[in-house]
């Protein structure tokens, strides 16, 4: 059946609320560090360790564009189960490297420019972060058997879940703890939750799919669909890295640190819905027909996020969500203005680089992501580093110029490579043929 944009919607905000919901985990998880002692220490130990991890877990977290892209029955569910296990244990060895070894106060001190109380949070926030990883992969296994069936409401209903359950967890860790090991501790118990939700209901599609309806995909074959996945979704996290190296060497690094990892994180409740369109533009482009209406789609997602944006150039919304919900001071409510004010601009790079990703892993020609994921580290360390031989010394600033003109570099260099695979003779996606149906007896043929 021809898609319609209505499919679009249907399938999208279901995946909007559960990435805002997800995010404003994230948001929750900031603003109750940012109420305890010292919080841009907190803040600075619990960003660099979460974006760390979110680096070298990149594989495992991408486990959800693979999932789609190859369930078929049960058979091929195992295989990816196992699959994502040979990540699990590499990553695992790293996060433990860092976290009980010399190794972690050397990378933490000498990377992020933070001190050494710093960075013994850090370490700390690196294995309790671990259990994280196997609840991951659990997750993903599972919400791809729901999206396969078009229930993306059930895995928006799996963050509610979440959500909650990190309510529960934080008041009761708070009361009487204190440090960023708190913020990754209730991160790590939510998501644990979500999982086993997630595995409660995934498990009625699981066994409603056929034993094996076709051999398994190869580990090679998944190697060489995924690892370009696995490049952009680490380019997904190191930019943010890569941000955060570049934030230790200004003169006030925890406080830079801390500016922009509140940027971060409502720039996340608010945007990361538009990390969506890729699994929304992988799962209904079937031809071309289907191409173009995801293209109007996706930039409706992109003027309605912008606007969602520029909302927080008004004073009184500002205030609002800065200081009455987050409960920032004065001073990093200042280092952060700046960077809100460029977020309309950010919105719309973000949602011409997802559709764009989409559409190539639709089409199975992922390579060339790989090469766009690596620009896009360029683009933030070239940037960046121009920033500090200016003189630039706004961390939240910093870092959204920078990943704005990485979003944007991608973008063009993907709508080129889509135009260059769609060019005659093959194209990329084609309408389906439909033979018109014979005359009936008798007609007469004008």
């Amino acid at each position: 059946m021809p898609m319609v944009i209505s499919d679009a919607y249907r399938f999208f905000l279901p995946l909007m609320l559960m990435a805002e919901l997800m995010m404003f985990s994230h948001a929750v998880i900031t603003a109750f560090l940012a109420r305890m002692p010292d919080p841009a220490f907190v803040l600075a130990a619990y960003s660099v360790a979460f974006h760390t991890h979110a680096v070298l877990g990149s594989p495992l977290w991408a486990m959800q564009i693979i999932v789609l892209s190859f369930i078929r029955d049960r058979a091929s569910v195992l295989r990816l189960a196992k699959f994502a296990l040979i990540f699990l244990a590499l990553v695992t060895a790293a996060q433990l490297l860092l976290g009980l070894t010399g190794v972690g106060d050397v990378f933490f001190q000498r990377v992020f420019g933070v001190r050494p109380e710093v960075a013994a949070q850090a370490k700390l926030c690196m294995v309790v972060s671990i259990a994280v990883l196997p609840f991951s992969i659990l997750r993903a296994l599972c919400y791809g058997l729901m999206m396969l069936r078009r229930r993306t409401f059930l895995v928006a209903l799996g963050t509610v879940v979440r959500l909650l359950g990190l309510a529960v967890i934080l008041a009761l860790l708070t009361r009487n703890h204190s440090g960023a090991v708190v913020g990754v501790t209730a991160l790590t118990a939510c998501i644990a939750f979500e999982s086993l939700y997630a595995a409660v209901l995934g498990w009625r599609f699981y066994r409603d799919l056929e034993p094996q309806v076709q051999p398994p995909p190869g580990y090679l074959e998944l190697w060489r669909f995924s690892w370009p996945i696995f490049f952009m979704q680490t380019a997904e996290s190191g930019m943010t890295f890569t941000v955060n190296f570049f934030l230790g060497r200004l003169a006030s690094p925890e406080l830079a640190l801390a500016a922009y990892a509140v940027l971060d994180s409502v720039v996340r409740v608010l945007l990361s819905p538009l990390r969506n369109l890729v699994h929304t533009t992988q799962t209904l482009v079937r031809s071309r027909a289907d191409t173009r209406l995801i293209l109007i789609f996706a930039t409706h997602m992109a003027l309605v996020f912008a606007a969602i944006m520029g909302l927080l150039m008004i004073p009184w919304v500002e205030h609002l969500a800065l200081t009455k919900i987050m409960g920032l001071t004065a001073n990093l409510i200042a280092d952060i203005r700046p960077g809100f004010q460029l977020g309309a601009l950010l919105a719309l790079a973000m949602a011409g680089a997802g559709v764009f990703r989409g559409l190539l892993i639709a089409s199975h020609n992922t390579g060339f992501i790989a090469v766009s994921a690596v620009l896009r580290i360029a683009v933030v360390a070239v940037l960046s580093a121009a920033a500090l031989w200016l003189g630039m010394d706004n961390g939240a600033q910093l870092g959204i110029m920078a990943l704005i003109a990485a979003f944007a570099a991608e973008a063009l260099l993907l709508g080129a490579r889509l135009r260059r695979l769609d060019r005659a003779p093959r194209r990329l996606f084609v309408d389906p043929v439909t033979t018109p149906e014979p005359p009936a007896p008798g007609a007469t043929r004008c």
